[in-house]
């Protein structure tokens, strides 16, 4: 019956979403202010799309390095919650245990993820959530927005999902993201999290990992950036779509395509300081 209720509420939203370019420009700038690292957050002074936004709180989860903070950006009345993709040991460690766990935040899914990744949202959800939750209270605003590059993307889906478990609508716009889990979490997540897309740039390796001969799948959603920067929407139907991002085996990705995703490099160097 759970389930029931999950799927008309996504299909109802699902079906009026289209990913907003002006949003996918504030969340690549904000995704790459991530990599200042959380003694710099508070006094970062961001440029270009994310002119005036205005960072709340820091993220942090001490047993991955995990970073990241929650914002608003009053000239669009929404909060974003930016988590900051691999620069320490431990952010790596969490990368490569990538063996698989239950799912527990959707008992209905029946489904495993990456190990690593699972952890680190489990170690900082309640922060986000009450979090989020405070900020909503203090400024009305509606509009939630969960975004991050490499790791960062990764955990920005999952905290996605669990901010769909507690009822607080949320959109995703996630770069360079590896996988998260297996053919059920895959098919949940689609379920689950329609407002949700997945930027892709040609030959980034990170999308490819792990590998999908370890049991490994995308949820669908993609977006794909040609060498070009062309934008391609890519098939609904299949998730890892051949003319997208998975056009290229994992021996023919780089790590140079990583960094670049819709014209920015993600790194500190989007941003200035005080």
């Amino acid at each position: 019956m759970k389930l029931f209720f999950h799927i008309i509420f996504a299909l109802f939203y699902g079906a009026l979403f289209a990913y907003n370019k002006d949003v996918s420009n504030t969340a690549v700038w904000l995704s790459g202010a991530a990599y200042c690292g959380m003694d710099n957050y508070k006094t970062m002074k961001l440029s270009g799309p994310a002119t005036n936004f205005i960072v709340e709180n820091v993220l942090y989860e001490p047993k991955t390095d995990l970073q990241g903070y929650i914002g608003i950006l009053k000239s669009t009345n929404t909060i974003y919650i930016v988590f900051r993709g691999s620069s320490s040991k431990l952010n790596w460690m969490a990368d490569f245990e990538f063996t698989k766990r239950e799912y527990d935040t959707y008992s209905d899914c029946e489904c495993k993820v990456h190990h690593g990744f699972y952890d680190a949202t489990e170690n900082l959800k309640d922060q986000v959530i009450n979090l989020v939750r405070e900020i909503k209270y203090k400024t009305g605003f509606s509009s939630v927005i969960v975004t991050g590059h490499s790791l960062g993307a990764a955990i920005a889906q999952l905290i996605g999902m669990e901010l769909s478990a507690v009822d607080i609508k949320n959109q995703i716009y996630n770069f360079g993201q590896p996988r998260i889990g297996d053919d059920k979490y895959a098919k949940f997540v689609n379920v689950i999290s329609k407002e949700l897309v997945r930027f892709t740039h040609d030959k980034d390796m990170v999308p490819h990992v792990p590998p999908r001969e370890f049991g490994y799948l995308h949820s669908c959603r993609e977006v794909f950036e040609d060498k070009y920067g062309k934008l391609t929407e890519c098939s609904s139907a299949e998730c890892e779509d051949t003319k997208c991002a998975d056009q290229y085996r994992l021996s023919q990705t780089n790590t140079e395509d990583h960094s670049i995703y819709l014209g920015h490099y993600l790194d500190c160097g989007n941003s200035t300081f005080w």
